[in-house]
Parts: structure tokens; C-alpha cells; sequence
């Protein structure tokens, strides 16, 4: 991706002829291309209009917030909340996280409960990418986050079934709470939409 500068100068415009366009200082011209990471989203769509350059084209939206700004953090629960995520676009994130532990991830959100305590705690936030082709194929024997059309959410290490119509679900307690969540069958058909769990993390 070019730099507000390297555009600027491709098109022949000096900072002050910028500066005018954008309705703003000489000196937030200046700011732009010294610390371009400061700069909140829609203004940098309207530098990049300003610039006739198309913006989707040259920095996606994802990219911009992770790589600038971090991953969106939403402080809810996995389990209980996070439809509100999924179902409402125009819901804004808690805070941004820019931890190396969470590059890549969609969300970060909460863990919560018992059933993965030996790997994920409760109250742990957790990195999600959607696996938008899992119809097709995904890895076995990872954890991932399930949404179902009954509104279940659980996060559970994904294996074989019984046969071909199922999953093989597996929790990761403690010894001492594992015989309260044995391996369980679930229905593919019956998952709407699966998520990679990528990393989570005490740090928060």
C-alpha cells in the first residue's frame, strides 16, 4: 500500500494544495504523513478520495484496523452474548487490542465456564477467525467457537463423529470436573457458523 505521501507526490500535489482540498492546516497535512496510524478511518477515506484513489481497492478496511489500529474487542461473553455481534454491524467494539498474540483474528471477546478450563480459563479473551468455508473442510482436533440454529455457543475441540452427519465435540476440564463434560455428538447441520479459536490470553 502506498503511503499518503508516496500518493501525493504521484499525483504532483504539494501538502499545502492537500492541506486546501481537505480543508484543513499545512500542519495536519504534516501530521498525516509523519504518524499515518493516527489517523481515525473516515478521515483517511476522505484523504484518499481527496487523492481520487480508490480506497477499497488500496487499503481495505479489515487491514486498516488491525494493522493501525488492532483487532476490536468486545468485553462479552462468547457463550452469552456474542449474537449481538453477528446479528448488528453498527455494534462498536469495547477497545482495540494490537497484542502480537491476536494478529490475524476477527474478534477478540471472552471465554467463559468451566468446560475448556485446562486450556482456556474463565474470563480469558480469546482471538476468533471465522472459518467461512468449514462446510467444505477445516482441521480436526483444534479448538474452535460453534454458534448453532438454536442459539447454543460453546467452545470445543472439533473432532470426527459417529458418522458423517456429526462432530465429535470434546471439552478440556480439569480432572476434576471432567466427568461433568464427556464428549458430546453434534449435527452438522445444526451449526451455523464456526470460528478458529486462534489464541486467548490472562493478559486482560
Amino acid at each position: 500500500m502506498l503511503t499518503i505521501k508516496e500518493l501525493r507526490e504521484e499525483k504532483s500535489i504539494s501538502q499545502s494544495k492537500l492541506a486546501e482540498m481537505l480543508n484543513v492546516s499545512l500542519r495536519t497535512v504534516q501530521n498525516y504523513e509523519g504518524d499515518q496510524s493516527n489517523i481515525p478511518l473516515n478521515k483517511l477515506q476522505k484523504i484518499y478520495k481527496s487523492l481520487d484513489v480508490d480506497f477499497k481497492n488500496e487499503f481495505s478496511v479489515k487491514d486498516f484496523v488491525q494493522n493501525k489500529i488492532g483487532v476490536p474487542f468486545y468485553d462479552i461473553d462468547f457463550t452469552s452474548s456474542f449474537l449481538e455481534i453477528t446479528n448488528n454491524q453498527n455494534t462498536q467494539p469495547d477497545s482495540y487490542i494490537s497484542h502480537p498474540f491476536f494478529t490475524g483474528c476477527d474478534y477478540v471477546v471472552r471465554n467463559s465456564g468451566q468446560s475448556m478450563a485446562k486450556v482456556i480459563c474463565h474470563g480469558d479473551a480469546i482471538g476468533l477467525i471465522e472459518v467461512k468455508n468449514w462446510r467444505e473442510f477445516f482441521p480436526f482436533g483444534e479448538i474452535y467457537a460453534i454458534v448453532t440454529n438454536d442459539n447454543f455457543r460453546m467452545i470445543k475441540v472439533i473432532t470426527k463423529g459417529e458418522s458423517d452427519d456429526y462432530y465429535t465435540l470434546i471439552s478440556k476440564p480439569t480432572d476434576s470436573k471432567k466427568d461433568e463434560f464427556p464428549p458430546q455428538q453434534i449435527k452438522r447441520s445444526s451449526i451455523i457458523s464456526i470460528f478458529k479459536v486462534q489464541a486467548s490470553s490472562h493478559l486482560f
